[in-house]
């Protein structure tokens, strides 16, 4: 019910039709603070009950109006859902006509990364004793501020990869974002990432998360439908925590056998790999949003575990 304009504004959903499950949606004003990008990244959404008329601030109408996203009131999300979850995710569109597409482009085809990521070098200095390299293929503003809280960021364009100077860095981060981890687009960067493996401590969320284990040699496959929302448990075998999910694809549990990646955590519901670590390699991966925006934020301390286990790598080389 809650989170609507983080889910959005998310890079890592560009190219989507979002269908939101929770009949009430928008019951609260526009909220620019937490835009986690620019603008509105989804090709459309679908509401049950999207409330135009607000005692202050921007309605979901006005807004989608102002960014030309067009947007569909009033329909049964929750049989659309079902159908979703008998079917598998599927291409659709969205019209104010009877006039049927004569084509139905997949959007998981496109270089989704270069729509949504930077192409500027940028600093946030947070005065902290560790440097980190970020790969932007699309990142989370809320993910950069959780992640500027364990070390001073230096964000780059996931396309430039810096590596004449890489030695400024104490560890290489790669972040969210949207679309099909082996997409030719990211080969140089999976490469790139492959060369760096054992040498430098490496970390990675959500799509950085599967580059990173495409890069140490596992395979990633489309999910039937996805992990979408804020209520999905992972679980290491003896606890077990309610996370932040956006991604339709996942890493290959077959894989990763035989490579230096190892399972750490997994969904409780479909197994799906959740957490890939391997400390003497230097590795810390999660498929879910450890910054918990908009929630839940029981994977926060992800963030310490960061700091230690690069402070350790560092130390033992």
């Amino acid at each position: 019910m809650t989170g609507y304009v983080e889910i959005l504004t998310d890079p890592s959903y560009r190219g989507q039709i979002m269908v939101f499950s929770s009949p009430t949606i928008a019951n609260y004003p526009w909220i620019q603070e937490a835009m986690e990008s620019g603008t509105i990244q989804v090709s459309g959404a679908i509401t049950r009950d999207s409330h135009s008329l607000l005692s202050g601030g921007s309605s979901l109408d006005s807004v989608l109006s102002e960014y030309q996203i067009p947007g569909i009131d009033l329909v049964d999300t929750r049989t659309l859902i079902l159908k979703i979850r008998e079917k598998g995710v599927m291409k659709g569109f969205i019209s104010d006509s009877d006039e049927v597409p004569g084509e139905f482009p997949d959007p998981m085809l496109r270089d989704l990364v270069s729509e949504v990521a930077g192409n500027q070098i940028m600093t946030l200095e947070s005065g902290k004793d560790l440097e980190c390299l970020v790969l932007d293929t699309g990142a989370k503003k809320s993910l950069m501020r959780r992640l500027s809280t364990v070390a001073n960021l230096t964000i780059v364009p996931f396309d430039k990869f810096p590596h004449s100077r890489l030695n400024e860095f104490d560890f290489v981060f790669l972040p969210n974002g949207p679309g099909d981890p082996s997409h030719e687009s990211l080969r140089a960067l999976r490469g790139s990432i492959s060369d760096v493996l054992g040498t430098k401590p490496v970390i990675g969320v959500c799509l950085g998360h599967q580059i990173i284990s495409l890069a140490a040699g596992c395979s990633t496959y489309k999910m039937k439908y996805g992990h979408r929302g804020g209520n999905h448990s992972v679980t290491d075998g003896t606890k077990t925590w309610m996370t932040a999910h956006n991604h339709g694809y996942a890493v290959s549990r077959d894989s990763m056998r035989g490579t230096i990646m190892q399972e750490k955590q997994w969904d409780i519901n479909d197994s799906t790999v959740e957490m890939i670590g391997n400390p003497d390699m230097g590795i810390l991966t999660t498929q879910y949003h450890p910054e918990g925006a908009p929630g839940p934020h029981d994977m926060d301390g992800f963030f310490d575990t960061i700091g230690t286990l690069v402070r350790n790598f560092n130390a033992s080389r």
